[in-house]
């Protein structure tokens, strides 16, 4: 009788070295496998968690460098200027024009020392990619430029017939150097150059026997330096409007006869806003206006608050400090921190909101109270 009847027999089962011997092979094949493999080579392994590590850190870095100033305090940091400069004392009282002289240096010096440096003309990709800051740089520098105008044909001169500061004549010509220029001689070069003449006006400017030689606040002047501030905000606010899209709006027309530019399927009654000839209204370009706007209107408001100060005396005798401060206000309320990573173009009462309609209410807001302000000053009222 057989004990081992009932074991049945299984074929797939294998003697202990065959076994051993089929894991020897998986093993050798595995082997070879890795051995032939491009990316599990170790020579490729390594460079490549170099290369993505180095991509992590550079956007990263990227992106800190992107970010754009925030408002700062001109009070403040008019005092630590003079207190730096050797001018005054931190509770010693500042000449007329002290302030707007030293904020117009202070934001040409922080568009150069800022987090990542100048990038306008920087060919990094770190720079190169997120273009936002290179905007808002941009649009910095344009209205810098005008607020040096500015002081050198309007504030800076105590009469019609008075003669030029040649420290701003010298300064307006380095800041209208090419903006992105990178050798031979770089754009730095030239503001570092046009920050130093300025500085010379602002130690003229302390120790003047007569403020008035330096900078006046006569009626005149004060209307025809905020003259130029409107013409920016008018730019501003058309570009803006121009950067929103296509927009529908209701125009009252109760005609059949549609004038030109009305759209039939939409009725007499509204009418279409489409972007000028010339803008684009791609994600790329509706970023590129809404950044360089920013950047202005950020050097428009310190210096507003600046000329609040400097010509206290003159807005207080026309009772217009409180349209100056309602531009002040406005031109503030443009500068607030933006939370959203991109620009939105949405609907006009969507989910998504319009970031350029928005900024564009602010500034025309403020181009309509500079007009007020002008005519309150000369005398007309509102």
């Amino acid at each position: 009788m057989n004990n081992f009847a009932d074991d049945t027999f299984d074929p797939e089962e294998k003697s202990p070295e065959v076994t051993e011997e089929r894991k020897d092979v998986k093993t050798a094949d595995l082997t070879d496998e890795d051995e032939d493999s491009f990316f599990r080579r170790k020579s490729v392994r390594i460079p490549l968690r170099i290369f993505g590590g180095l991509v992590i850190l550079g956007t990263a870095l990227s992106l800190y460098w992107a970010r754009t100033p925030l408002p700062f305090d001109v009070n403040d940091m008019v005092r630590i200027k003079a207190v730096e400069y050797g001018h005054r004392e931190l509770d010693e009282k500042l000449p007329v024009g002290y302030r707007t002289t030293a904020t117009i240096i202070y934001l040409a010096e922080q568009l150069l020392e800022k987090p990542g440096g100048y990038q306008s003309n920087d060919w990094s990709p770190m720079t190169r990619i997120p273009d936002n800051m290179r905007n808002w740089e941009y649009g910095s520098v344009v209205q810098l430029r005008v607020m040096i105008q500015g002081l050198r044909f309007e504030l800076s001169r105590s009469g019609v017939q008075s003669q030029e500061h040649p420290q701003l004549r010298e300064a307006e010509t380095r800041f209208n150097f090419n903006h992105d220029k990178l050798l031979l001689p770089p754009t730095e070069q030239q503001y570092r150059e046009g920050i130093a003449f300025l500085e010379e006006y602002l130690n003229g400017l302390n120790g003047a026997t007569s403020e008035a030689r330096y900078f006046a606040t006569r009626q005149d002047q004060v209307i025809k330096w905020l003259e130029r501030q409107k013409i920016m905000l008018g730019d501003y606010s058309s570009r803006l409007q121009n950067n929103v899209g296509d927009v529908t709006f209701d125009t009252g027309v109760l005609t059949a006869n549609l004038p030109e530019g009305m759209d039939e399927k939409l009725g007499a009654d509204e009418v279409r806003q489409q972007p000028a000839a010339d803008e684009s209204n791609s994600l790329r370009e509706r970023d590129d206006v809404f950044y360089q706007v920013r950047g202005g209107v950020y050097v428009q408001y310190h210096v507003m608050l600046a000329m609040r100060k400097d010509c206290e005396n003159l807005l207080n005798s026309s009772q217009a400090m409180g349209i100056m401060n309602r531009i002040v206000n406005e031109l503030e309320s443009a500068n607030k921190l933006m939370k959203s990573p991109v620009v939105l173009n949405g609907s006009e009462f969507g989910i998504i909101q319009n970031h350029s309609l928005v900024l564009a209410a602010h500034v025309a807001k403020a181009h309509l109270a500079i007009q007020e302000l002008q005519k309150q000053i000369s005398g007309g009222g509102f």
